[in-house]
């Protein structure tokens, strides 16, 4: 059982979101964490127009722009960088602008990491075809099979972008990915260096929106991550035996 989690921190990437969605998620935000002490820090991807949060918007609230698209996990490395400099919280929750994620499960994700399930705790979603279009069932479960064989621990759903991690993961590792794969980089990597990644469940919202995300490219794109992580631990491996 870890001691009471006195600050949390909030980071959601957003590129383009409507206007009455962002609304919807800071109000939700808001009345999730009315109990604890939040920040909550919008990167906005270099929307066109501007992001731009509500009047009215609580002071524990902050916008950060990036003035051109770099990527969600640039986005999320800035809103990591800005939390970690400025408010030092315990934890960092992780979240989509696109309301797939449901605020209310925050302080779900808070006991999980208070009850010592794991430093990193990610979001999983049931795998129905009825609430998840089938390109991503296959793909989440290929990559989470993948993932979890890396790290020698059970990643339920490595694609989902809801989730916590505590600040000492975020110190200890160096995360080199630009845009979605960041998240793979960060599980992968958090395993390796041997902190425990748990797993709760959310509900499985998609939007109607068309995905942004080509199939076919970024799983060629996740394969060329592994790769290259694999590359980077073999050459480091090399590197400390022959230091010995």
């Amino acid at each position: 059982m870890k001691p009471s989690v006195s600050s949390i921190g909030i980071v959601v990437p957003a590129f383009q979101p409507p206007p009455e969605q962002l609304e919807t998620l800071i109000l939700r935000i808001v009345h999730s964490c009315r109990n604890s002490s939040c920040r909550v820090v919008f990167v906005d991807d270099g929307s066109e127009p501007r992001l731009v949060l509500p009047t009215g918007v609580p002071p524990f609230f902050q916008l950060i722009r990036h003035n051109r698209n770099l990527g969600k996990g640039m986005a999320l490395k800035t809103g990591f960088t800005y939390l970690m400099e400025n408010y030092s919280p315990q934890v960092i929750i992780t979240m989509d602008a696109d309301l797939q994620h449901p605020p209310e499960y925050i302080p779900e994700f808070v006991k999980a990491y208070q009850l010592g399930k794991g430093e990193v705790v990610i979001g999983y979603r049931r795998r129905n075809p009825l609430y998840m279009p089938l390109p991503r069932i296959l793909s989440n479960t290929l990559t989470s099979l993948i993932i979890s064989c890396l790290t020698g621990q059970l990643v339920r759903d490595s694609q989902c972008g809801f989730r916590l991690i505590a600040s000492d993961v975020l110190s200890n590792l160096i995360l080199e990915e630009k845009r979605f794969h960041l998240e793979s980089e960060m599980l992968i990597k958090a395993g390796w260096n041997r902190f425990t990644i748990a797993s709760i469940p959310i509900p499985t919202i998609y939007s109607t929106e068309k995905s942004s995300i080509n199939h076919w490219r970024d799983s060629l794109n996740f394969v060329n991550l592994i790769f290259k992580i694999l590359k980077d631990r073999i050459k480091n491996s090399c590197m400390s035996a022959s230091e010995t």
